[in-house]
């Protein structure tokens, strides 16, 4: 099977449409064939995989619209890494160079030449693209802290961006903003929801503050994790605009839901990985309050079960190709294994409750941290927190909590111990509070948290 380019497509039917803002510029759907063009031209004379390490910007959006269309397979690296984290990425993919800003800029970014863009001369026809063709390896990390390279094809993007389209009804009238990193799927499948949807990819500057792009470029679609959406509520943001936020990156606090819903913002609560290509499940703008607690119900495309264990097993067409490995490619299951515990409701909708690897017991009790994050979440005091175990020579292991306060000065361990206290049994209640700076929203990477609490126990 193949797809036809979808940048090509809009190019030729609707070719002075607006397919990327700025707040500064507008590129037409012409002026955007003519850039994926030129730097497709360019990734053909090169290496079949190319790596990047860039910061979002329309030049990156090229780089991953080029990349389709050319056949090279994409490997974007985190901006967050060190450089020897990335030496050693590189190493495992057998790549010895990576671009990065400024190589990326210098793949397509000149100016286009003065007149209409898409006045150049074309080959005739769309060119082809075969959804089974690999086309991005993301790197995830998981609750392991062990980078994994999930290799996508063509494919898995095309019918993750279309169960996405269909469910929040995204047309080529929307305007989806792009505020997610595009080493994370999260914001590559905004490009590929509006790519194929002719929607507008807003991709504003990177100084310009959050509240601002959404009140300058009206989008009305977003992508956002939880810390984005309370930043915007605190500064009273204008959120008019938007049709749906599709909230994911980690569990979504109580209060925040009741303050987006209070405020009459469409938040839509998901969940979804990067070996399924992104969003599995989502409720639907506007819902309940009650229909929030819950991930929604299973998208297009997709397939969920739940096992005997109450383990979260996926599969479907956007099922991952499978995983590089330093010496083998690793084939995805036909159903895979989330490592997530939950369950559907009567209405169909999925519960997440917990992860199956965080679990430990302390003097014979079952802990599981999400429950006490959950609790600390609850407190007023309390922004962002993780939970992990530490050894204890009577109990074998005793939960220690990472905190972010709202304040934003150190947690007072006192003050909260008191506070969990009315709500948790003791042995859940965690015997050192650290200070954190947070994970943004994302993922925390537990296992350096573990080690530090480790470290700091035995100080």
């Amino acid at each position: 099977m193949t797809l036809p380019d979808p940048v090509r497509q809009h190019a030729e039917t609707r070719p002075d449409a607006p397919a990327l803002v700025t707040g500064a510029e507008t590129w037409t759907w012409a002026d955007l064939d003519t850039r994926v063009g030129r730097a497709a031209a360019r990734l053909a004379d090169g290496p079949g995989r190319v790596a990047v390490r860039a910061e979002t910007s329309p030049d990156l959006v090229v780089l991953v619209l080029a990349a389709l269309r050319a056949g090279r397979l994409l490997v974007p690296l985190s901006t967050r890494w060190t450089d020897t984290a990335v030496a050693d990425a590189l190493g495992r993919l057998g790549l010895d160079t990576v671009r990065a800003d400024a190589k990326v800029a210098g793949v397509e970014t000149r100016p286009l030449a003065e007149g209409r863009a898409g006045s150049q001369a074309r080959a005739p026809g769309l060119p082809a693209i075969a959804l089974d063709r690999w086309l991005t390896v993301v790197h995830t990390s998981g609750s392991t802290g062990t980078p994994k390279a999930i290799v996508h094809s063509v494919g898995n993007h095309v019918w993750s961006a279309r169960g996405v389209i269909e469910a929040l009804e995204v047309t080529d009238r929307s305007r989806w903003l792009l505020d997610l990193p595009l080493y994370h799927v999260g914001g590559l499948g905004v490009v590929m929801r509006c790519a194929l949807a002719g929607a507008t990819l807003a991709a504003p500057p990177r100084a310009m503050p959050l509240a601002d792009r959404v009140a300058t470029l009206r989008p009305t679609h977003a992508s956002f994790v939880a810390t984005q959406l309370r930043r915007l509520l605190d500064a009273g943001a204008d959120l008019s605009s938007l049709q749906a936020v599709l909230l994911g990156g980690s569990a979504i606090p109580a209060d925040l839901l009741d303050r987006a819903t209070e405020a009459g913002v469409p938040v839509v609560t998901s969940y979804g990985m990067t070996e399924m290509t992104s969003t599995i499940t989502a409720t639907t703008p506007r819902t309940g309050r009650a229909t929030l607690s819950t991930s929604g119900r299973v998208l297009p495309y997709r397939a969920l079960r739940i096992t005997d264990a109450g383990e979260i097993e996926v599969s479907g067409p956007t099922r991952f190709v499978g995983r590089l490995d330093p010496d083998a490619f690793r084939p995805a299951p036909e159903w895979h294994p989330t490592g997530d515990l939950g369950h559907l409701d009567a209405e169909g909708r999925l519960v997440v409750t917990g992860r199956r690897d965080l679990q430990f017991v302390s003097g014979g009790e079952n802990v599981r941290p999400e429950a006490i994050e959950a609790a600390l979440l609850a407190l007023d005091a309390v922004a962002e927190a993780v939970v992990v175990p530490v050894p204890d020579a009577e109990f074998g292991a005793r939960p220690a909590a990472f905190v972010r306060t709202t304040r934003g000065d150190a947690p007072d361990p006192a003050e909260l111990a008191e506070a969990l206290r009315q709500t948790l049994p003791g042995f859940m209640v965690p015997v050192a509070f650290h200070a954190w700076g947070g994970a943004e929203g994302m993922k925390p990477n537990r296992p350096a948290l573990t080690r530090d609490a480790e470290s700091r126990a035995t100080e």
